[in-house]
């Protein structure tokens, strides 16, 4: 059995595990498959094809955050804390359980926990990460004592990881002894764009999606969105009051009509978003632009600015001008940008192979 262990934090981490272990499944169909997260089950049964078992478990703690774009380092540091005084019952419980399932590989992506676990249960680990806790820790933690302390938890942790996928947008990943750098792992729409169009009756006008994960814009007035009538803006998600421009889909509105949210971002003409793995993954598998806005003291924000350019066109909006509605310039220069060459997308490829060629190992 396969043993996947995925960050609640973000959806980058669901989305590219799920696409991981898609090419596992197709790869080696009657290999048993157990992802454990505290992330959303449907994302999962909607990526990776036929049976598997699905553990809902707080495996790692991430970051806790008001909203989409600003992390709330003091509860995070309070959630830390809890997190630590527990951990020795996880790891025991985990590395029992991984012996008594039978595992034969551990994928992490990246909770210091499945490598710990692994260890005690001498399972061989693969991580697979674009940064990993220690590195985001440890950057808080000239603000908050406690979070260095989370930090060297961690690493000690991912020491003992046997490989480290490394992707694109990377941070510093020194701790993992061994490094495999791969090409990006990204879904595609399966849906084609005027078809997706089509069925979300979106019509001739720019389609914009509005695109800021489970968290969503507290505060932020959709309204605002009505002055700009040259769009069509799109979002998942109930809103207070909807202008005749926003369609905002509620609920399996999406999945009813045969899409899934790749199909959203490729039958999108740009998507507002903050950035992170996910979003910008899927806009480069999609060919879709960006535009983008801040979100806090994040150390992956600055590579993704850096990097995100050399995939697809991007632009920046301040977050006066996102709240303000003030998003027509942004949107008509990214329009107007060239779109680069598709860049090499077969990280998930590659990382099932290694999966695979470890289980085989065993």
């Amino acid at each position: 059995m396969l043993v996947a262990y995925v960050s609640g934090h973000g959806y980058g981490h669901a989305t590219r595990v799920g696409e991981v272990l898609r090419r596992v499944r197709e790869m080696q169909p009657n290999l048993p498959i157990t992802v454990v997260t505290s992330g959303p089950e449907p994302l999962y049964r909607r990526a990776i094809p036929g049976e598997f078992a699905f553990r809902a478990l707080e495996c790692d703690l991430g970051l806790v955050q008001k909203g989409a774009l600003v992390i709330d380092e003091a509860a995070t540091v309070a959630e830390w804390k809890r997190f630590n005084r527990e951990w020795p019952d996880r790891v025991d419980a985990e590395w029992r359980w991984l012996r008594h399932s039978g595992a034969k590989a551990v994928l992490g992506d990246i909770p210091p926990l499945a490598f710990q676990a692994a260890h005690e249960a001498g399972v061989p680990s693969i991580g697979l990460a674009n940064f990993s806790w220690d590195w985001i820790y440890r950057h808080l933690g000239h603000r908050h004592t406690a979070l260095r302390t989370a930090a060297e938890k961690c690493a000690a942790a991912y020491r003992h990881a046997g490989l480290l996928l490394k992707l694109p947008f990377a941070g510093d990943l020194s701790v993992f002894p061994r490094v495999e750098e791969i090409p990006l792992v990204a879904r595609r729409p399966r849906i084609a764009r005027e078809d997706a169009r089509r069925r979300l009756d979106l019509g001739g006008a720019p389609v914009v999606l509005f695109s800021f994960g489970g968290l969503g814009l507290p505060g932020f007035d959709y309204s605002v969105l009505g002055r700009l009538t040259r769009y069509r803006f799109v979002l998942t998600g109930m809103i207070p009051e909807t202008p005749p421009n926003v369609k905002a889909l509620i609920g399996t509105e999406l999945e009813d009509l045969g899409l899934a949210y790749e199909d959203l971002v490729g039958a999108s003409d740009v998507v507002v978003t903050k950035p992170g793995y996910g979003i910008v993954s899927d806009a480069i598998g999609a060919r879709t632009r960006l535009v983008y806005t801040d979100r806090g003291d994040f150390p992956e924000y600055p590579i993704l600015v850096r990097e995100m350019p050399k995939f697809l066109p991007v632009e920046h909006i301040t977050g006066n001008e996102l709240f303000g509605g003030q998003l027509e310039r942004a949107i008509e220069a990214v329009l107007a940008k060239p779109m680069p060459d598709p860049p090499d997308a077969g990280g998930a490829d590659i990382a099932a192979f290694r999966l695979l060629e470890t289980i085989a190992r065993r």
